[in-house]
C-alpha cells in the first residue's frame, strides 16, 4: 500500500494524507446528552454550512446534501478550517459503553488538530442564580497555555461521556480541549441549543448570521435497528465477554 493511502483509526478511520492536511484545523464535536445540546447544535451547522465528508463509522450509509453519511460522520469545512464530528442519530451518551467512547475519542485526538471543542449541556438546576451566565467553559491546561482564555467551569460540577473523555485524554496528551456547556433542561432543549449555536459561531469564526431558528435533522428515514450498531461493535467487545457498563446518571441528580 502506498504511504498516501494508509489509514489510521479503529472506528473513525482516516487517510494519513488527510490527517496531515487538517493539523491546523479546529475540531468541533457534539453528541446527545443533557438537553440534546451537542446533537442539536451541530446538526444545525451541518445543514447551514458547505461541508465535505472525510470519515464515517457505521454499518449503513446514505446521501444527504450530496454527502455520504453514516451513524457517526466527520465533515470538513475548508473556509473556517473546522472539522465537525457528530452522530446523525440522537443516541444519549449514557446509553453507550465507556469503551466505545474512549476508542472514538482516541481516534479523533490522534488527528492531532490545532484545538478541540466539545459541546454539551449542564442541568439548569446547577446554575448559579446570581450569575447571568448561561454557558460554562471547561478548559484543560494545554488550552489555557496556548489560547489564554478563561476557565469558568465551577468545582463539583460533573461531566460524563465523550466530553469528559476528551478533556481527560487531551490533558494527558497535551492537546488543547475546551468543553462548551450550556445550561439546559433535562429533556430536549432547542433554546439552549440555539445559544450553543450562536456561541460556537463566534468562537470558531464560522461567519453565519446570528439566528433565532434552529434547524432539526429528520432522521426518520434511517432504520431504527441501526442504533444497535453502537451497542454491538465486535472490535470493542471484551475477550472474556464481560459486560461493559454504560454511564450511570443516578449520581448526577
Amino acid at each position: 500500500m502506498n504511504d498516501e493511502n494508509k489509514v489510521r483509526g479503529v472506528l473513525l478511520k482516516m487517510r494519513e494524507e488527510t490527517i496531515d492536511e487538517i493539523k491546523d484545523y479546529q475540531v468541533v464535536i457534539g453528541f446527545s446528552g443533557f438537553g440534546n445540546v451537542g446533537y442539536l447544535s451541530l446538526s444545525h451547522f451541518i445543514e447551514k454550512l458547505d461541508l465535505v465528508t472525510i470519515s464515517m463509522w457505521g454499518g449503513s450509509s446514505w446521501y444527504y446534501k450530496n454527502n455520504l453519511e453514516s451513524i457517526i460522520t466527520a465533515y470538513k469545512h475548508e473556509m473556517s478550517k473546522t472539522i465537525f464530528v457528530l452522530s446523525r442519530l440522537p443516541i444519549h451518551v449514557s446509553s453507550i459503553s465507556i469503551r466505545f467512547w474512549d476508542q472514538l475519542v482516541m481516534d479523533i485526538l490522534n488527528w492531532n488538530a490545532r484545538k478541540y471543542i466539545v459541546i454539551g449541556g449542564l442541568r439548569e438546576l446547577k446554575r448559579d442564580v446570581v450569575s447571568k451566565q448561561w454557558a460554562e467553559y471547561a478548559l484543560n491546561q494545554s488550552w489555557k497555555k496556548k489560547f489564554k482564555e478563561v476557565h469558568t467551569f465551577g468545582d463539583k460540577l460533573a461531566m460524563i461521556g465523550p466530553l469528559s473523555s476528551f478533556l481527560m485524554k487531551g490533558t494527558i496528551m497535551d492537546i488543547p480541549v475546551m468543553g462548551l456547556l450550556v445550561y439546559c433542561n433535562d429533556e430536549e432543549d432547542p433554546e439552549a441549543s440555539l445559544m450553543a449555536v450562536n456561541e460556537l459561531n463566534s468562537i470558531c469564526k464560522l461567519k453565519l448570521k446570528k439566528t433565532n431558528e434552529l434547524f432539526k435533522f429528520d432522521y426518520s428515514f434511517i432504520p431504527g435497528g441501526e442504533i444497535s450498531e453502537l451497542y454491538e461493535d465486535e472490535e470493542l467487545k471484551d475477550n472474556d465477554d464481560e459486560e461493559i457498563p454504560g454511564y450511570d446518571l443516578s449520581d448526577l441528580t
